[in-house]
């Protein structure tokens, strides 16, 4: 999965739109992390493809953006859940600077469009359950300050990348290209890291 020059060229060169791209990037990374852990444990290979499964939906789910607010809500949600409200408040300011920096970049009017199709609907679903996965998964990783800012970057990501990806001006194809290669890379390197790091500091 290679992003060819002109790609480059047209995406935007902001702040704006690359905080909440390496958000999501790193949202890959942790879940590169669980699936080579469960490789390490043996997990039933069913489970692994679905997780899998999810990795690429997610792809799909967060270019269209739909549901990318509920998303963002059940993160936080499970932030102020499992950190209590101190972090759950860094969290939610974090994730609130994400989104308004990313709607710096799109200038675009929301659509006001009240019919949900089942492609939204479905979209909604996956991004949901990507959004528990990847914040439980921060938690096996990080801790303190740390934790709370990574988690309000990516929670707040869901809510802007979809709309920054169409206001960018790049084709569907395009979308699908960068979107898999944000997704290839964050998932390669967390599966990377995890091979070398896991065996060696949790044996077995």
């Amino acid at each position: 999965m290679r992003i060819d020059l002109k790609l480059l060229e047209i995406l935007p060169k902001t702040i704006y739109f690359w905080l909440p791209v390496t958000a999501i990037f790193l949202g890959y990374g942790f879940m590169g992390r669980l699936l080579r852990i469960m490789t390490f444990a043996e997990v039933n290979n069913s489970q692994s493809l679905l997780l899998l499964a999810l990795c690429v939906g997610s792809v799909w789910a967060l270019s269209l953006g739909t549901g990318g607010l509920l998303a963002t809500v059940l993160a936080l949600g499970l932030v102020f859940k499992m950190g209590g409200m101190g972090s759950g408040l860094m969290a939610l300011a974090t994730a609130a600077v994400t989104i308004w920096l990313g709607f710096r970049q799109t200038d675009r009017e929301q659509e006001q469009n009240t019919n949900i199709s089942l492609t939204e609907i479905a979209a909604l679903l996956v991004l949901m359950t990507w959004a528990v996965y990847v914040t439980l998964s921060i938690y096996e990783v990080l801790t303190g300050d740390t934790l709370n800012l990574v988690a309000g970057a990516i929670a707040g990501s869901y809510s802007v990348i979809g709309a920054q990806i169409k206001a960018s001006g790049i084709s569907n194809k395009q979308t699908w290209q960068f979107m898999g290669t944000i997704a290839g890379l964050g998932l390669a390197i967390g599966w990377i890291y995890t091979w070398f790091t896991y065996k060696i500091f949790i044996p077995s």
